[in-house]
């Protein structure tokens, strides 16, 4: 039997609403991904007058297009289907759609075996929970993927980890500002961080964190909070994968959360903001150049 997917390109308003729809009329299954660039839940990323409306109507984070992906029987009447949702949501908010005839698949096998281990520098791996685990004894954090969070695929991700692996951070003290899941607090803890700060201002990405860190046993040595809930260090290394806008704003908060001497890393990045954020950051910062991955950017400097 063949299954139809049935894409759309919308925006994040309306993004849940279409899948809960496509639910209604019969969808087997609904996906959102990214249709634009940017990093998802990265909470310290959204602009205030997009937390304000988000405050208001309490959706969920969602990328500025979004793309919808559903699973529909082979007899579904995609007519009536394209024709009502139009109705609900609005013409003018489905930017594009596509009809795709699918072969049936073990989707459940399919899925997993596109996400596999990541590994950095040798240094750490970070597996799904139905992977075999490392017979080379490379610390490793158990992390599903999922819709919210991240798992370290995404280059802003990977590019905050790669200087985690590649520098020593043996002893310090860190705090992950915008930690979503919790991967970066968690690589910093694996790779013998002494105590980490993982803070962030979306409750569902703290709780996320939390599982996460509990799951890896690693609650003694990261403490999860709520930006505004807690009294924060000066650090040994600050890092932040959050957006260029908030970036900005908090680089004075940054500069006193971070020791002389100290690192700070950015990232949530693209290639064309890196120069504004790094003249931002060199008042209080020596910057070094920026490392690209793709449009993504990281910026690491010393605290003067």
């Amino acid at each position: 039997m063949n299954w139809l997917q049935l894409e759309f390109e919308t925006n994040q308003t309306q993004a849940e609403e279409l899948s809960e729809l496509l639910g209604e009329f019969g969808a087997v299954s609904v996906s959102l991904t990214a249709s634009s660039d940017e990093p998802l839940f990265d909470t310290q990323g959204q602009d205030e007058n997009l937390e304000e409306e988000q405050g208001k109507d309490n959706n969920k984070k969602l990328w500025q297009k979004t793309r919808v992906i559903a699973l529909l029987h082979p007899d579904s009447d995609l007519d009536i289907i394209l024709v009502c949702l139009c109705d609900r949501i609005g013409a003018e908010n489905i930017y594009q759609h596509k009809i795709t005839s699918l072969e049936d698949k073990d989707w459940v096998t399919e899925f997993k075996v596109e996400h596999q281990p990541l590994y950095f520098s040798n240094r750490v791996c970070i597996s799904p929970s139905w992977c075999d685990q490392p017979e080379n004894n490379i610390p490793t954090l158990i992390l599903d993927p999922g819709l919210a969070f991240g798992t370290g695929a995404h280059p802003t991700t990977a590019l905050c980890i790669e200087w985690f692996s590649e520098n020593d951070i043996s002893n310090k003290v860190v705090i992950d500002y915008g930690c979503g899941s919790g991967i970066l607090a968690m690589v910093a803890a694996l790779l013998g961080a002494r105590k980490v700060y993982a803070v962030d201002i979306d409750k569902e990405a703290l709780q996320a964190a939390k599982d996460n860190i509990d799951r890896n046993r690693l609650t003694e040595i990261i403490v999860v909070e709520h930006v505004d809930e807690c009294t924060l260090p000066v650090a040994d290394i600050l890092i932040a994968n959050i957006l260029m806008n908030p970036l900005k704003e908090l680089a004075s908060k940054f500069s006193k959360l971070t020791r002389t001497e100290g690192d700070i890393i950015l990232s949530g990045l693209l290639h064309v903001q890196a120069k504004e954020c790094l003249e931002t950051y060199s008042a209080s910062f020596n910057m070094d150049e920026p490392v690209f991955d793709s449009e993504w950017t990281r910026l690491h400097g010393i605290k003067k």
